[in-house]
């Protein structure tokens, strides 16, 4: 009786740990985190945003494939017949290649400059620290006529106050409110 209980805790435990293992992996590629900076001057604004995980998936492909390929290299020299089992490790480490190939050739980051001096309507939702800067941009083809155009700024909550002070002296003509913000 002792034996299968052992064997059984055993079996959860292990079971258990795999699952949190690969619950955490799975929520590193679902759950992706963007990092925004902001830089305001009389008349631009410029929005600079990437995401880190990229680099961080490569390098923990790179280094799983460089343990383990080794191991696997023992494993050939005692028995030949695991040589499928360098497949994985191989791959691992071609895949950390061309995702830090394809990272030289495109970066996920974005830059984007846009005038902020003609905000007409600043919305501040103050549950989720984003502040809405709102103003009449008319696009680049012909026959387009002006609509409103938002951008989106981020703060901390203990910045918010701040920001929307510096918005509400630079902006004295634009319309200001406060509540949700829609967020596309």
């Amino acid at each position: 009786m002792s034996l299968l209980v052992q064997s059984l805790l055993g079996s959860f435990l292990l079971g258990g740990g795999l699952f949190l293992l690969l619950m955490l992996i799975f929520m590193s590629v679902t759950h992706n985190t963007t990092i925004i900076v902001y830089r305001f001057t009389e008349t631009l604004a410029e929005e600079y945003s990437w995401k880190p995980q990229e680099a961080a998936a490569a390098s923990f492909l790179k280094w799983s494939a460089i343990i383990l390929l080794p191991i696997v290299g023992v494993l050939i020299l005692m028995d030949p017949s695991l040589v499928i089992a360098g497949i994985g490790p191989l791959g691992m480490g071609l895949m950390a290649g061309m995702m830090g190939a394809q990272q030289a050739k495109q970066s996920n980051s974005r830059h984007e400059e846009w005038t902020w001096e003609k905000t007409e309507h600043i919305k501040v939702w103050r549950k989720r620290s984003i502040i809405a800067l709102t103003y009449q941009w008319k696009p680049f083809s012909k026959n387009s006529y002006y609509r409103p155009r938002t951008h989106f700024i981020f703060c901390r909550a203990d910045e918010l106050d701040e920001r929307i002070q510096f918005f509400k002296e630079h902006l004295p003509g634009a319309a200001y409110e406060e509540g949700k913000v829609n967020v596309l």
